[in-house]
């Protein structure tokens, strides 16, 4: 009898989960949507062209889609999405984010179909290890295509707090929800995987009270873009304690290297450099307890003005984008060739991504305006470019190249695309 009760609880137990689990789907299913994104000028480490992957739906009013910054790409991008069985409808990127692989899509609220759902978002508290949870997408093309797992921790990656899984994700996933099959709420944006050849189940996620931080400061109308830390942290194996370990003049007086982050505003869980920026989204000044030669020590950090920036402007000619140099610890007045199109006259010249452009017809360039004014009127005629490029990646050893080619007509391309050198009055 004992035997037989307890076949009985456990095909109860199956049956209610496996109930669970397909609502869980019918759910995704109505606000999850295909996100497809085409670049023509790429920035920094993307590519021109067109990718594909997957969003969900966060509110119907506004029409607030989220999805990665890797999806709708942080180079101007015309992005569109669809419902399921749905037509294609164009969106635009509300907020790009430079910290998180997070983007915020909006469209048009009336295209959105009245079967559609919002999904209910897990704000509050971060994912426990060892709950079950859903990956939602379209891996490898394969539309609607739900993959289980269980939350294995939380890791850095790139020193971005991410949520770890063993739910496959794969290329068609990025942009998805990964849900937590008992609360049925997103707990995270499904972001990457290690290749299989290096490991096997192991897919991270954007933490959802992260992204949620970003989502509510939107709604309020204030500018959630992260700001650049004036201090470097490392953490401690044992407990991932964050350690100060270089610190900035606008910081000096308030922090000291070796100090230990305690606390930020009240928050003991800052083991991240993302939970400090977290904190820091949208305020003036935090509050944060340290440990200090033995002792805790409380100071207040004002909130750096400067924030990181996702859209860059750039110069585009000859087939080729000139912009301020992306690595860093570079000097600003650094200009690089950051993308060179295939068959262009820049490739035909062969120019390389990665040259520094030291002077255009003899005139120094340290600044984009600079290297505009320079090529200000001279579409059609040739033009000589001065260029340092590094004889091997990563030596910091150079070679001074000359260039000469025909130019076309400069213009310069932002988050909005082109427009020209000069605006009409």
């Amino acid at each position: 009898m004992k035997i037989r009760f307890a076949s009985l609880v456990l095909g109860l137990s199956v049956s209610a989960a496996a109930a669970l689990e397909h609502s869980v789907i019918e759910d995704a299913e109505r606000y999850t949507v295909k996100v497809s994104s085409s670049v023509e000028y790429p920035f920094g480490d993307e590519y021109k062209g067109s990718s594909r992957g997957a969003g969900f739906l966060i509110d119907k009013d506004r029409g607030w889609i989220l999805t990665n910054a890797h999806v709708a790409k942080r180079s101007p991008s015309t992005v569109r999405v669809n419902f399921k069985n749905g037509s294609m409808i164009r969106a635009s990127k509300l907020h790009v984010d430079d910290h998180l692989d997070l983007a915020l899509l909006q469209i048009d609220p009336g295209s959105i179909p009245t079967s559609a759902k919002t999904a209910d978002l897990e704000c509050a508290a971060d994912a426990a290890a060892g709950r079950a949870v859903i990956a939602y997408g379209h891996p490898w093309s394969l539309d609607y295509t739900a993959t289980r797992g269980i939350v294995s921790g939380t890791k850095a990656m790139s020193g971005v707090e991410q949520l770890q899984t063993d739910a496959a994700i794969n290329p068609g996933n990025s942009g998805g929800p990964l849900i937590d099959e008992r609360s049925r709420k997103v707990i995270g944006i499904n972001a990457s995987s290690l290749a299989k050849n290096q490991a096997e189940g192991l897919s991270f996620a954007v933490p959802m009270h992260l992204v949620c931080t970003v989502v509510d400061l939107l709604k309020a109308g204030k500018d959630p873009a992260p700001p650049k830390l004036a201090a470097e942290f490392g953490t401690t194996l044992k407990d991932r304690e964050l350690v100060v370990g270089d610190v900035a003049a606008f910081w000096r007086e308030n922090l000291r290297v070796g100090d230990r982050i305690l606390a930020v505003d009240g928050d003991e869980k800052v083991r991240f450099a993302s939970r400090l920026i977290d904190r820091m989204r949208g305020k003036t000044e935090v509050r944060v307890l340290v440990e200090r030669a033995g002792k805790k020590v409380e100071a207040v950090l004002p909130v750096p003005v400067e924030k990181a920036v996702v859209t860059r402007e750039r110069l585009h000619v000859a087939g080729m984008s000139l912009a301020p140099s992306t690595i860093p610890g570079s000097h600003p007045k650094i200009m690089v060739v950051h993308f060179i199109d295939d068959a262009s006259a820049a490739d035909q010249a062969l120019f390389r991504e990665g040259d520094r452009v030291v002077a255009i017809d003899g005139r120094p360039i340290r600044s984009l305006q600079e290297a505009a004014d320079a090529l200000e009127g001279r579409a059609g005629s040739e033009v000589e470019f001065v260029l340092r490029r590094e004889r091997t990646r990563g030596s910091q050893r150079y070679d001074v190249v000359v260039r000469r080619l025909d130019i076309d007509e400069p213009v310069f391309i932002d988050a909005n695309g082109r427009r020209p050198l000069r605006q009409n009055n």
